[in-house]
């Protein structure tokens, strides 16, 4: 057991050249120490806005430089002489050569635990290298360095890192309030867990997939349908039936529910769609099938329609598109009382 262990005594390294070589099979990409020649790569990492919005990397006036490149690596190179922060390259092919793709670390907090953090230079993503990063150090932390509980933590609605989590096993455990240092401030942090004994594989999520015909098209919320969530929460028909919704309801409001589906679809307990116009993608409505996760193994469909849409038979048009969907994937069976649609569960969601 390693739960008295110091911080930094089971693996301290000499930098760069006793620093581990971790390799993806698949040959993706391989982790490797820093190396003076990334310095031009972490600086245009560094200057990317999604980064400085969800990491700590330093936001000098006139912006990332060299010399903080410089800076970052002499900080590497000391993290892995103490063994307190262990720190790696992705290196993988990025415009038409294998180079800095981003990097991820280890930081011992003793007594066999670690956290985790990363970051994804803006051309390395959308090819699952931070996620298949993240594996191969989860490996190493628990096979060679001996830790038995990884932390990861991240500003609620870093979605990208919260997927890149559940892709290597993580377990959610929920939010913490103000418990993540950030730019000066506590912040809520989103926590999650892994364990040496837990299972290696990924944690189940399920996305709302795209589903058309030729009168609407199913496609997940966006901020983009905010406003328009706002005008059909606001009209007197929507409100009379759906009595539990914010009144006034405001822009606030909808960005709220469009997080909720987003948090229903990582949990596994709904699938909220947008219903959109096949031509021009505007917000028509919206539908959901919640609840299939649930005990009761009952899910039900809800849906609302924007004012301008009511009559044209698009929400027909997706109660018949959610069910065949259900009922495709073996998600649940249909049923129809006199109190409306609902849906008997009779498997599992995939």
């Amino acid at each position: 057991m390693a739960t008295d262990r110091q911080p930094g005594t089971a693996a301290a390294r000499p930098f760069p050249d006793g620093v581990p070589v971790l390799v993806d099979p698949a040959g993706a990409l391989v982790l490797r120490a820093h190396a003076p020649s990334d310095a031009a790569d972490i600086v245009s990492a560094c200057r990317d806005l999604e980064v400085i919005r969800w990491t700590t990397v330093p936001v000098p006036p006139g912006g990332y430089t060299l010399s903080d490149a410089d800076a970052f690596i002499e900080v590497v190179a000391a993290g892995w002489a103490s063994g307190r922060r262990l720190t790696w390259v992705i290196e993988a092919e990025r415009a038409g050569r294998r180079r800095f793709c981003g990097s991820i670390h280890l930081l011992d907090d003793g007594f066999g635990q670690c956290e985790v953090g990363f970051l994804l230079h803006p051309e390395g993503r959308g090819r699952s290298l931070m996620s298949t990063a993240l594996r191969l150090v989860r490996g190493y932390a628990f096979d060679i360095a001996g830790f038995e509980v990884i932390r990861w933590r991240a500003l609620p609605g870093n979605w990208a890192s919260r997927r890149v989590a559940a892709a290597a096993g993580f377990v959610f455990d929920g939010t913490v309030r103000r418990s993540l240092p950030h730019r000066g401030e506590l912040r809520d942090a989103w926590v999650a867990t892994l364990t040496a004994d837990d299972p290696r594989g990924s944690t189940a999520w399920t996305d709302p997939p795209t589903l058309q015909d030729r009168r609407v098209r199913l496609r997940p919320l966006a901020e983009a349908d905010a406003d328009r969530i706002v005008q059909a929460c606001s009209d007197a028909r929507t409100r009379r039936w759906l009595v539990s919704i914010p009144q006034p309801y405001v822009l606030a409001d909808a960005l709220d529910f469009i997080e909720l589906t987003r948090e229903s679809a990582a949990r596994r307990t709904g699938l909220f769609w947008c219903i959109a116009d096949p031509d021009d993608d505007r917000y028509l409505g919206s539908i959901s099938l919640e609840g299939f996760g649930g005990y009761s193994g009952r899910a039900e469909i809800g849906y609302l329609a924007h004012p301008e849409a009511r009559g044209a038979g698009v929400v027909t048009a997706a109660v018949r598109l959610v069910t065949g969907y259900a009922e495709e994937q073996a998600l649940v069976g249909i049923s129809v009382s006199s109190s409306g649609v609902q849906v008997q569960a009779v498997g599992s969601a995939k």
